[in-house]
Order: C-alpha cells, then sequence, then structure tokens
C-alpha cells in the first residue's frame, strides 16, 4: 500500500446534511465580526430616529396644536383692571372732610363697581367711612359747645371751658375777646386774669333776620345804653364789645346779645 497524503491545514468542521459548501454566504470564521448591518434597518440596542424616545416628546399629530401653544392659539394678556373714579373722589373728599360729597361719590362707585368691574370697592368704603367720622367729630364738638360751663352754687364759673356765645350770662369773665364772626369763646373764673367780662345780655325783636348792618347798629346801641344804666366807672382803659346772632344763628332762633367789658 501506497502511504496517503495528509489533507492540508486542520480539519474544517463539520457540515450539516443539506449544507453545500461554497455556496450562499460564508460562515464567519473565528476571529471574524459579524457582518455590518444593512443601512436604515435599525438592530437590537439602537433607537430608532423616527420615534419618540421616553422623556422626549415626539413629533405633533395631525390635527394637534404644537408644542407651547396650548388649544392651538395664541393667549392674549389679560387687560389691566382700571380703579373706578368715583372711589377716588370719595376716598379724596373724605379726607378733606367734604362729608356730603364724599359719602354721595362712595355710593355711586358701589353701586357702578359691581357692573362695571373696576377697582376701588375698599377705597370708596374708606371714603363714607371718613366722611361719618368727621360728621361724628363735629356733632360731638356741637355737643360739647353746647354744654353749660362748671358753676358753683352762686352761678360763678369754676373752670375754664369752650362754650358758645348764647351760653355766657351776667358777671362771666371770658379770656379773650376777638372781632369777627365767634363760634366758641373760653369763658374762665373772674380769678383770673381775663379779657372781658359781661356786664348785660338782652334780645332783639323777634322777626325775619333785618340784615347784618341792622343788626349791628341795634346791638352797639344796645350795649352802649345798658352800660350808661349801669352807672358804673372802669377801673382800667377799656372798651365795649358785644356779641350778636348771625344770619344762620338767627334762623335756628339766636337773637341775643351779649355786651362785654373788655380793657384795651
Amino acid at each position: 500500500m501506497e502511504p496517503t497524503e495528509p489533507p492540508a491545514g486542520p480539519p474544517g468542521p463539520p457540515q450539516r446534511p443539506g449544507d453545500q459548501s461554497g455556496q450562499g454566504q460564508p460562515s464567519p470564521q473565528y476571529g471574524q465580526g459579524t457582518p455590518p448591518p444593512q443601512y436604515g434597518a435599525p438592530q437590537y440596542g439602537q433607537p430608532d430616529p423616527n420615534q419618540p424616545q421616553y422623556g422626549q416628546p415626539g413629533p405633533p399629530q395631525y390635527g394637534q396644536p404644537p408644542y407651547g401653544y396650548p388649544g392651538g392659539q395664541n393667549q392674549l394678556p389679560p387687560q389691566q383692571q382700571k380703579t373706578s373714579v368715583f372711589a377716588i373722589l370719595s376716598l379724596v373728599l373724605g379726607v378733606i372732610s367734604a362729608i356730603p360729597f364724599a359719602i354721595i361719590f362712595g355710593i355711586v362707585a358701589l353701586v357702578r363697581i359691581p357692573k362695571t368691574r373696576e377697582k376701588g370697592k375698599g377705597m370708596a368704603i374708606a371714603g363714607i367711612v371718613l366722611a361719618c367720622l368727621w360728621l361724628v367729630g363735629i356733632v360731638l364738638a356741637v355737643a360739647f359747645s353746647d354744654s353749660d360751663p362748671e358753676r358753683d352754687a352762686s352761678g360763678q364759673v369754676t373752670a375754664t371751658a369752650d362754650v358758645a356765645p348764647e351760653k355766657l350770662r351776667v358777671g362771666d369773665c371770658v379770656a379773650e375777646v376777638q372781632e369777627g364772626e365767634v363760634q366758641d369763646i373760653k369763658v374762665q373764673p373772674c380769678s383770673q386774669p381775663n379779657g372781658g367780662k359781661v356786664y348785660a345780655v338782652f334780645e332783639l325783636p323777634k322777626g325775619s333776620f333785618p340784615g347784618l348792618d341792622a343788626v349791628q347798629a341795634s346791638a352797639e346801641t344796645g350795649c352802649t345804653d345798658r352800660w350808661k344804666q349801669l352807672r358804673e366807672q372802669a377801673t382800667d382803659l377799656s372798651d365795649i364789645f358785644y356779641l350778636h346772632p348771625t344770619e344762620d344763628s338767627w334762623s335756628l332762633g339766636d337773637h341775643s346779645v351779649t355786651c362785654l367789658l373788655a380793657p384795651r
């Protein structure tokens, strides 16, 4: 027997039945990688660029608004709410004690604000409250000014107080006498240095207001005559003063004249 020559190289892997060597694609050999993927075909572990990934929004679908535009329409900024002019006027007038106008404008503002949807309800309420506080203060001031001063059993004033001129009596002493219209006058005990003393009080004839000049003339004549009737002599150089009613006080029933002797 002739010796046979061994085959060159290591023996290959056994072929499965039905396989034909040399046909189709060659099997990968040891040390060689897998063939490269075909273009456009997604591989395992690689994201598809056409599909949205987790946590990232995908492209907008047909009929859906784009991102960032709610409702598919641009939203206009809301208009700034205006403040009621009547409310502002009510507050300003309430501060400066224009009582009737502050109350009227405040009520108008409270009625209009629900219809016009304006701001200023609090300002209107504040204006009305301020006007009411001014009104209460005036009423209290008038009430205290109309009260009689403190007197002893003989009728002499015992404490200094501001009183209305019609509250003065004969023998009362005042701190100061001023010319012009007088709303209140300070009365005090005669033991203190005073600016005048009441020596006569009388009433003018009732009826319609005769006019300011006629009232002043009647007051001056009446006070001068009554001083002469007293036949008194002033210890110091003095003048006669008189407090007379005005047209407004006349309409309220004030017809009295108060005569004072005041040192110069």
